[in-house]
């Protein structure tokens, strides 16, 4: 059981703590982490979410998920890297990006804290979470961008991306 904590539109704890499936069903608002791996190429790293999955089945998206009721922010987005692509790493590696994104929707909303780091590695060194991920693979930062403009189905990023992807370019 994945417990949860419910927060308002700004991110602060409302003092109630569910279950992931009743927070979800009930669609109520909590944290989430996203991390941005990059590389010195102007890669980012994207995942190929499981056909299993609930959310998204199939499709490339980043290294993310929910902040556990006893987690820092921090905290979950280490843990995330760790469990989906086996790297460990340290907090002096996690560099925040941008503003908290509030997604409210008909169902899963939720406020996403973003995150980057850095890896120089080819894509067949990480050890990927056969439960979350059927593969990992380095895309150009452009072809992301084309692919998010294009609308392209194959992927979980959205146009709310646009600005953190172009400000990575520039790290």
């Amino acid at each position: 059981m994945e417990l949860l904590r419910v927060v308002d539109k700004n991110g602060n704890f409302t003092g109630e703590i569910f279950d992931r499936e009743y927070i979800h069903d009930n669609n109520l608002l909590h944290n989430e982490v996203s991390v941005f791996i990059l590389n010195s190429n102007k890669e980012i790293l994207l995942q190929k979410r499981s056909m299993t999955k609930k959310f998204n089945p199939g499709k490339w998206g980043l290294c993310a998920g929910h902040v556990s009721y006893d987690e820092t922010l921090e905290d979950a987005a280490l843990r995330e890297i760790k469990e989906e692509i086996g790297l460990d790493i340290g907090l002096g590696d996690l560099n925040p990006i941008g503003d908290k994104l509030v997604l409210l929707y008909d169902k899963g909303a939720h406020i996403t804290y973003h995150y980057y780091i850095k890896v120089d590695k080819s894509s067949d060194e990480f050890i990927i979470q056969k439960e979350e991920l059927s593969e990992v693979k380095w895309f150009l930062i452009d072809d992301v961008l084309k692919m998010i403009k294009s609308k392209d189905n194959s992927i979980t990023l959205k146009e709310n991306r646009v600005d953190l992807l172009e400000s990575l370019k520039r790290i």
